[in-house]
């Protein structure tokens, strides 16, 4: 064991740890009053988003502020489909609204060859984080995962149910596939110039996993996750780089998270039934307080808090996190006193 490793790190390299690393979804966002006041120059988020100065500086407000064991990068996961030429905007009250969405298989066919370097501003940003951060707090880089970026360049938006994108698949389904692959191989891309930015651990975010079920959400889901960790693992620049994988509400099996070679599985608050047991020497595991819980009052926090520790508490390599982001309505000082207790588990 080497102790000089962050506890981050080792954590995701399976060591069994006293106390957990911490880190949380969202950590940078609208319930810091920091954010907020950064925020307010920007009418679209996308802008503040391409000012890698700014993702720096928010980026860092809540390492300053709760001494988290990771640093995330501040981007988005719809940078990719901007960069295909889909213009997006994100619409107070509304949230993305893509200019040029994917109607017909045709305008599948006519999306231009990707070019990473069309988001450089990420790179710079990954690369003005990891050089603000101590040596001791890897940066995390992220994308967001075919089918989510897939789900959104159809529908155009966001959406409760995505009956526009699950209705294009049933006419459309070969189509679907080639945006898939187009998809994938911009992950690829995209994911391995972060890593060579700087950032030491990826997150995939597969935001619209819920939309499919079971065997739908491994064929237009996690069998293209699967194929981009695989090419991660492959190429020399990435091939040691750790990689997490959070699908939001998934309808699948312990088993076939794990299948897809992800290093890490990052849970989802509403998965109780996720075997533990299944996982163990196969992959790290990362959640799951449902963020909810940071609404009720300190002592409701620390009971729902140690029975994630609880519950976690022999297991090798595990990380606390959330079970998804932090929304606007949090009081970061109950972030603060979430923090407090994980140290002194």
């Amino acid at each position: 064991m080497n102790t000089s490793n962050p506890l981050f790190l080792r954590a995701l390299h399976k060591e069994v740890l006293t106390t957990p690393p911490i880190w949380f979804m969202r950590q940078a966002g609208r319930y810091m009053p920091e954010y907020r006041k950064v925020r307010k120059n920007f009418s679209n988020f996308l802008d503040m988003c391409k000012n890698p100065d700014v993702c720096c500086e928010l980026a860092l407000q809540p390492i300053d502020a709760f001494n988290l064991d990771a640093a995330i990068l501040f981007s988005d996961i719809l940078t990719i489909p901007d960069a295909f030429g889909l213009n997006v905007n994100f619409v107070e009250g509304k949230g993305p609204i893509f200019s040029n969405s994917i109607d017909t298989a045709k305008d599948i066919s006519n999306l231009p060859q990707f070019d990473p370097d069309k988001l450089d501003y990420v790179y710079k940003a990954v690369s003005n984080i990891k050089n603000s951060l101590s040596d001791n707090i890897p940066l995390i880089g992220f994308s967001g995962s075919p089918w989510t970026l897939t789900a959104y360049s159809i529908e155009g938006k966001s959406s409760q149910d995505f009956s526009k994108t699950l209705n294009f698949l049933k006419t459309n389904e070969s189509d679907v596939h080639s945006l898939l692959l187009k998809y994938t191989d911009a992950c690829f891309l995209y994911i391995r110039k972060q890593v060579q930015s700087g950032a030491d651990v990826i997150q995939i975010f597969d935001s619209w996993a819920n939309l499919l079920p079971n065997e739908d959400l491994k064929i237009f889901s996690l069998d293209y996750i699967s194929s981009l960790i695989s090419a991660l693992k492959l190429d020399p620049i990435t091939k040691n780089t750790p990689i997490i994988l959070f699908a939001r509400d998934p309808k699948c099996n312990a088993k076939t998270l794990i299948d897809t070679s992800a290093d890490c599985i990052s849970l989802y608050w509403k998965m109780k039934n996720f075997n533990i047991d299944e996982a163990k020497d196969k992959v790290a595991l990362q959640g799951n307080l449902n963020p909810k819980i940071l609404l009720e009052d300190e002592e409701v926090i620390k009971s729902e808090t140690i029975k994630v520790l609880n519950n976690f508490k022999n297991f090798p390599g595990y990380i606390f996190n959330l079970g998804h982001g932090i929304t606007p309505d949090i009081d970061p000082s109950k972030v603060k006193f979430l923090t407090e207790i994980i140290r002194g588990y």
